[in-house]
């Protein structure tokens, strides 16, 4: 399936469930649509257009029309026709190659731990004490 962009959401009427749509292509009564924006993305068929109130079959570029849709929309979403027919054939990505099992390795020996020496520490020089200020009576 190939999609075409053929028009924009200007406007949503709620209470109707009516989207009006700018055409930038031709749309036939019957024709699938996806509508897609930031929030919404949803295939329909197209039924129940109008310009004005008047019902028509097909519009052209150029006209907004009201169309009935099944869910919300919104302004500025998109508005694609869905036409049956070959997708662009998207990129091959070349095919990784299966990855052997190692065998496992045997566990290695744990190095010896070094023996602690039983020399005591060297004493740290002390530093030379600071000498108190006397203080002046009057």
């Amino acid at each position: 399936m190939t999609e075409k962009e053929i028009g924009k959401i200007t406007h949503f009427f709620n209470k109707i469930s009516v989207g009006v749509i700018e055409l930038k292509d031709t749309l036939k009564d019957g024709d699938t649509i996806h509508i897609k924006g930031a929030t919404t993305d949803f295939k329909q068929t197209a039924r129940s257009m109008q310009i004005e109130h008047d019902k028509i079959e097909e519009a052209k570029a150029g006209q907004s029309i009201g169309l009935k849709v099944n869910e919300q929309v919104r302004q500025g979403d998109l508005v694609y026709k869905v036409t049956a027919g070959e997708e662009k054939p998207k990129v091959k990505l070349a095919k990784a190659k299966p990855v052997k099992a190692k065998a496992k390795a045997k566990p290695k020996a744990k190095p010896a731990k070094a023996k602690k020496s039983k020399a005591k520490p060297k004493a740290k020089a002390k530093a030379p004490a600071k000498k108190k200020k006397k203080s002046k009576k009057k």
